[in-house]
């Protein structure tokens, strides 16, 4: 039993050595019903191209390729790029890049989704009134953008699902 509680502390020292070194988030899956919310909030339509920042294995990704919209993902984590590759290869309108998300241009997108940590949180904002044009549709689960109102918020248990647009 000892052996499994100093498993579980040492998998969580890396977790949190891994968020604290890059200072983006650690992999959180997305789940049904977060994802359900995040396409009802931003009103995704199939003419939108949607960027997932820290797109992780793939799965939010693959529910909008499902409907037909250009999709982005973005992810720095090469296990989970590749597998998000092997989720997403049958789509031909997904692209990965394997990579920061702060090297990326972001000036095509119509919706950005990001579920980051708020250091992370904060740098997006400021490289968002940089890049996106207005009309740009962002949102972020868990953390807010400071000085900003969302223009819609839902809760997902405890996590809020906000709406800005730039």
């Amino acid at each position: 039993m000892q052996e499994i509680y100093f498993l579980a502390m040492i998998f969580l020292s890396l977790c949190l050595y891994y968020m604290l070194k890059n200072r983006l988030a650690i992999f959180f899956p997305s789940f049904p019903g977060m994802v359900r919310i995040i396409g009802r909030l931003a009103d995704i339509q199939k003419s939108d191209l949607v960027y997932d920042l820290g797109s992780g294995d793939g799965r939010v990704l693959e529910v909008f390729a499902k409907k037909g919209v250009e999709c982005i993902g973005i992810e720095q984590n090469g296990l989970l790029i590749k597998a998000a590759k092997k989720r997403l290869k049958k789509y031909k309108n997904v692209r990965l890049i394997h990579g920061n998300i702060f090297d990326q241009s972001l000036s095509k997108a119509d919706v950005i989704i990001a579920y980051l940590s708020r250091y992370a949180t904060r740098d997006l904002q400021k490289k968002i009134k940089k890049e996106c044009r207005k009309g740009t549709r962002i949102i972020l689960v868990s953390y807010r953008f400071d000085g900003w109102e969302p223009v819609r918020m839902k809760k997902w248990f405890w996590l809020g699902v906000r709406l800005y647009v730039k």
